[in-house]
């Protein structure tokens, strides 16, 4: 069920096979529409000025579409409309939730002459699309998770830049970088130096905009992990353990309070060793140390292995809620996954979307 396939080193994410297509092939179509939870029940968490957007597999398994919902489930929106054979994925609310960004791409590898994705915006009611033109030519191939920054009108996200002659078949460059929309002024965001060795995506920002989460690849030996950074790339710290697979990791939005600086992340991001299931646990992002970080990370789930997992955690705009990804999977049913949130502590599961599609990938921003 994994969001995306991580080949050869590289977290090549226009690669968007979904197992809810691949290994089930017949996911029920009897019930399309999306059950949500009653209007004004507890699922909302007081983030009435507030929505949640991810990724859909219709039941025709043939693309995928970014929705958009009230906490609670209800005025659903299909954001996007893509065409066969395009998938659209990591769709990011804007800080001022007038505007989304999502990526579309193929299964068809850009490094072996498929269409490179793009990145795209469009409006909180699925309106004013545009495709971003950014200036990725070679040796860049694609570009990768676009995420906002605190600065109007300018992205961060990852230019992947060959040859893929690193180890393991990574990739030349995969590191962190910020522009304009157009694509002018690029920054650097990642620390220099780290080049063919690692890899950094899916950068979020802490609310005063000092510092960054991210996931970090190592190629050689293959692992991830959740890392911290200051905006300038220095002081780069690790705050899960490699064997963890540490992936997507969020800040909290809250500037006080039990979440302020805590990091929420998925565990076992790249799938989940025999006898594990992925789940999702927190880290504050001030540790001094690995160790440190070890000691205070905290699960909100408790999954053995089995069919089920829990993955994809995004917060509230307040920082009390989790948004997340609840998979299922049993003889009757394969490769459902639903929206729910919880609260910080992991109490109080509440459905937004219950479905026999697969949905996942959520991000809680506010709304316009």
């Amino acid at each position: 069920m994994r969001k995306l396939v991580v080949k050869e080193g590289t977290m090549r994410k226009f690669v968007v096979v979904i197992a809810a297509a691949v290994l089930c092939g017949t996911v029920a179509a009897a019930s399309q529409a999306s059950t949500p939870a009653s209007k004004g029940s507890a699922a909302a968490g007081g983030q009435d000025q507030s929505r949640i957007v991810w990724s859909r597999v219709p039941a025709s398994q043939d693309r995928q579409q970014i929705v958009s919902a009230e906490p609670d489930g209800s005025d659903l929106i299909q954001l996007s409309h893509p065409k066969r054979k395009f998938f659209d994925i990591d769709a990011q609310v804007s800080p001022d939730g007038s505007q989304v960004i999502y990526d579309r791409g193929t299964d068809e590898d850009p490094a072996r002459g498929g269409p490179p994705p793009q990145f795209i915006l469009v409006g909180p009611d699925g309106e004013n699309q545009q495709v971003l033109d950014l200036p990725c030519t070679d040796p860049c191939v694609f570009d990768a998770t676009p995420t906002w920054t605190p600065t109007a009108g300018r992205i961060a996200y990852t230019p992947i830049v060959g040859p893929f002659d690193g180890p393991n078949g990574s990739a030349r460059s995969g590191v962190l970088q910020t522009s304009a929309l157009d694509g002018s002024d690029p920054l650097r965001l990642s620390e220099p130096g780290i080049d063919g060795a690692y890899e950094d995506y899916s950068a979020r920002y802490s609310p005063d905009g000092g510092y960054v989460v991210f996931t970090r690849v190592r190629n050689k030996p293959f692992a991830v992990a959740a890392f911290r950074m200051d905006v300038d790339g220095s002081d780069v710290q690790r705050l899960t353990p490699w064997r963890l697979q540490g992936d997507l990791a969020d800040i909290s939005p809250a500037t006080s309070g039990p979440t302020k600086d805590l990091v929420v992340f998925e565990t076992y991001g790249t799938g989940a060793p025999r006898g594990k299931t992925q789940n999702i646990a927190t880290v504050p992002s001030t540790c001094a140390s690995l160790k440190e970080c070890r000691s205070q990370l905290r699960y909100l789930t408790h999954l053995d292995h089995g069919p089920g997992a829990r993955f994809n955690p995004s917060w509230s705009p307040n920082g009390e809620r989790i948004a997340y990804t609840k998979f299922r999977g049993n003889r009757h049913e394969c490769c459902v996954g639903d929206i729910y949130t919880m609260s910080a502590a992991g109490s109080h599961q509440n459905p937004v979307s219950t479905s026999p599609l697969f949905e996942y990938r959520p991000d809680w921003g506010v709304a316009p």
